[in-house]
């Protein structure tokens, strides 16, 4: 009887360690992936804003930051959630990030640490203090319809009829790098347009909007640009409207890749499901924009500004 107890008492044991090493198993077989960053956005208000996909039976995470690729990461944060702003930032700094996934181990009681999600950089925006906005007739229209006031905090540089060669040439463009402003909205090339160009005479085109873009940065290699695509018009227009969309994928294609610069396709804004202005947006010439027009342009370069 006693042996059988003794039998009985080991045979527990074993079953019990068995136990324990089976769920140690499955605890080291859901052992924490390294976190994916989505998307890192440099915000208007000079922060940057991380967002990442979720990581299974993550409890926290630890968000690292440095000003060097591969060594001196420190840990500025830690969250629940899956996204995370950094406001501590220095102004034009470019920074570097990871981060990590973080639990306790229900089975031992131990914090776990994924590995390191691979590490993403971007630079901390400034507060912008001064904005330009450059162009033809249409910018003009930001005076004529008094949605903008010349002052020393915004700017409009901008000449009914002019082309993009005559502005890259004329004494606007020495305003323009005077004033020197912190962001720059620009929007030229319809007057080419009218003419139907060649494919020749777009390539000029894009050569002048690139130069005069290159101006721009080499004055201020810090200057926020936003390259507004030619708008679409209206069905009375002559300007044809073909033509205008092949040369905004033509121009968006040759100018993005330049430092600091981003495009913006008006066509989201205001295009028709026929790709016309439309109605509420054209004036009587089918070219210009009507008071609303500039109203919902406005408001779409607000939106746009706020982070990339």
């Amino acid at each position: 009887m006693k042996k059988i107890r003794i039998w009985l008492a080991v045979l527990i044991l074993v079953l019990s360690f068995q136990t324990v090493v089976m769920a140690a198993k499955d605890t080291s077989s859901d052992a924490l992936n390294k976190p994916a960053i989505g998307s890192v956005f440099a915000t208007s208000k000079a922060t940057i804003r991380l967002i990442w996909i979720p990581t299974k039976n993550a409890q926290k995470y630890e968000i690292y930051r440095s000003t060097r690729k591969k060594k001196g990461f420190e840990c500025i944060g830690t969250t629940k959630k899956t996204s995370f702003v950094d406001k501590k930032g220095t102004p034009l700094t470019t920074y570097y990030y990871k981060i990590r996934a973080v639990r306790t181990n229900p089975a031992t009681g131990k914090t776990e640490y994924s590995p390191y999600s691979i590490t993403m950089k971007k630079k901390m925006r400034k507060i912008v203090k001064t904005t330009a906005y450059a162009g033809d007739s249409l910018m003009v229209g930001l005076l004529n319809y008094g949605k903008i006031t010349d002052n020393h905090k915004q700017k409009v540089f901008a000449k009914v009829g002019i082309s993009t060669s005559a502005y890259y040439e004329s004494d606007l463009l020495t305003q323009l790098l005077d004033y020197n402003p912190d962001r720059l909205f620009i929007m030229l090339g319809v007057n080419d347009i009218a003419g139907n160009p060649s494919e020749k005479q777009m390539d000029q085109m894009i050569q002048y909007y690139r130069a005069i873009l290159k101006s721009c940065v080499k004055k201020n290699p810090d200057m926020e640009i936003f390259v507004l695509g030619v708008s679409p018009v209206g069905k009375n227009s002559t300007v044809n409207l073909n033509t205008i969309n092949y040369y905004n994928r033509k121009m968006e294609r040759q100018i993005v890749p330049l430092k600091n610069v981003y495009y913006y396709d008006l066509c989201l804004e205001l295009a028709g499901e026929d790709g016309y202005l439309k109605p509420e947006y054209v004036a009587s010439d089918g070219l210009h924009w009507t008071s609303k027009t500039y109203d919902t342009v406005l408001k779409a370069m607000k939106e746009m500004v706020k982070e990339y």
